[in-house]
């Protein structure tokens, strides 16, 4: 984005062209006050700003500080060198720069344009330094930032040196507030305290391990939500590229300072009221939704049937092809959402249909259409579908340990480095056609076992697809080359509809 200031004879005016919108409208305010009490003087002319390009709407107040100084080149308070270099910040009334959302991703934008330099507010350098390439001059007032400018041409930037993760700060850079509480106040549970449900924990681990998507079923009380909470506890930390991509991401919402890549994969649990931009994005500024939020790591859906409609069918895109396009009026944008998609529901409204303790209290019919609320194709794009029993009390009082978080999230770990290492390194639940049978390496019988399961199950050609996905992660948490026949039994066990099964008993 360009800003073009042109300071012409005529009556005084301040105008600003390019769809700015009304917060972008009253920099004109903004900067006449910064220019007057930063010692500089408001020129008595015809000021036109024009924002390219001109048919895209423009939101926010980062352009504040490129105004200024266009206003001061153009009116020949400031000459500058033959430096090349982008603008981004914030003016206050008293002429200091401030830290604007989306620093990041605009420092990248601006490298991949061939500009290198960039001068920001001092208080988001660490933050802009994080982008390959750029070379940051922090400032904190417009008057530095015009000292930067002038005589570019014997001036050059400097790096900022930046902090490691869990390193000690750089110098001069505040960071007080960059270690900030979680999103979710919820604790970490450990996967030890989850007692039976054998077969729902290695369906989470083979979930994990290949970033395949996850139904628990079950009724209340058998322990879902508490599956659901040990996730943080298993996820293995990003590596370089996919924490940059998660650190654009937290940095275009503008939630937290960022002063460090984030390591540690987001994990996202939307409460089942939240409305269709809440979940894929939207707004005035086309903020990221929560599937974007959730790129790299985890959305959690408790209570999935409870979500609205529209909200899950959006769930389509970013679970096959792993982006969300959103369109809007004269705007449109396509966010980043490659996360593990785990969901957890009851089989009906009381939460007793097909349970050995209790009876379903449900009036005829009403369980198929609670299930029916998760629609066919969304469905066929869940790759594990558990029934979650209740566990016996005698097995939650006295049972014997279970492996904990660290044992098993060493295993999934292990099954990533896996896939990292192949050709395209893409996880297990994102690869498809020739590279998914080149990767599961298959036998003659393995071949006819996958064909005979796929026509009992009646599986689409995605669901096959997904079966042999599933069954070429259970190989990897077992360190196979190759794709075996108990592997794809296994897979088959978690792609039985449980949901229907149980509608029918009832029925």
């Amino acid at each position: 984005m360009r800003v073009e200031v042109d300071v012409a004879p005529g009556l005084p005016g301040f105008t600003i062209v390019g769809l700015p919108d009304a917060s972008l409208s009253e920099a004109r305010e903004r900067v006449r006050g910064a220019l007057r009490n930063a010692g500089f003087h408001h020129p008595p002319r015809r000021i036109t700003v024009n924002l390219a390009p001109a048919e895209v709407r423009k939101t926010g107040a980062s352009l504040d500080l490129a105004i200024a100084l266009g206003i001061l080149l153009g009116s020949e308070q400031l000459r500058a060198g033959a430096l090349r270099v982008g603008v981004i910040g914030e003016l206050g009334l008293g002429g200091e720069i401030r830290r604007v959302p989306g620093l990041l991703p605009m420092c990248l934008a601006l490298v991949r344009r061939g500009v290198t330099s960039v001068i920001v507010p001092a208080d988001g350098a660490a933050e802009a330094g994080l982008a390959p390439g750029a070379c940051i001059i922090p400032v904190t007032t417009l008057a530095e930032a015009a000292e930067a400018l002038r005589d570019g041409r014997s001036r050059r930037p400097v790096p900022v040196p930046l902090p490691r993760a869990g390193g000690p700060a750089a110098e001069g850079i505040a960071l007080a507030d960059a270690a900030l509480p979680a999103a979710s106040a919820v604790p970490v549970a450990d996967l030890g305290d989850v007692r039976g449900q054998v077969v729902a924990r290695r369906a989470l681990e083979i979930a994990l391990a290949g970033e395949h998507s996850l139904l628990l079923v079950g009724p209340p009380g058998a322990g879902k939500t508490l599956l659901a909470q040990t996730i943080p506890g298993l996820l293995p930390d990003l590596d370089d590229a996919s924490a940059l991509a998660a650190t654009v991401v937290a940095s275009a919402a503008g939630d937290r300072h960022i002063a460090a890549l984030v390591r540690r994969p987001p994990v996202r649990s939307p409460h089942h009221t939240i409305s269709y931009a809440g979940m894929v994005g939207g707004g005035p500024r086309l903020s990221p939704g929560e599937v974007t939020m959730a790129d790299q790591g985890v959305l959690v859906a408790d209570e999935l049937p409870e979500f609205g409609r529209d909200v899950l069918e959006a769930l389509r895109q970013p679970l096959e092809e792993g982006v969300v396009s959103v369109v809007r009026v004269g705007r449109a944008a396509v966010m980043p959402a490659r996360f593990t998609f785990v969901a957890a529901m009851n089989p009906c409204q009381c939460g007793h249909l097909g349970s050995v303790d209790r009876a379903c209290t449900c009036p005829p019919g009403a369980a198929e259409r609670y299930q029916r609320r998760i629609s066919g194709p969304l469905q066929d794009r869940i790759d594990l579908w558990v029934g979650v029993d209740r566990v016996a009390a005698v097995d939650l009082v006295g049972g014997p340990p279970a492996e904990s978080s660290a044992i098993v999230a060493a295993r999934i770990a292990a099954a990533r480095d896996r896939q990292r290492a192949r050709d395209d390194g893409a996880p297990n639940g994102r690869v498809r056609g020739r590279v998914l049978a080149d990767r599961c390496r298959m036998d003659a019988a393995t071949e006819r076992r996958a064909v005979d399961l796929a026509d009992n199950e009646r599986l689409s050609g995605r669901g096959t697809d997904r079966l042999l996905r599933v069954a070429r992660t259970i190989a990897d948490l077992e360190g196979s080359d190759r794709v075996r026949i108990r592997h794809v039994d296994e897979a088959a066990h978690f792609r039985s509809r449980v949901l229907v099964a149980k509608a029918r008993e009832v029925a």
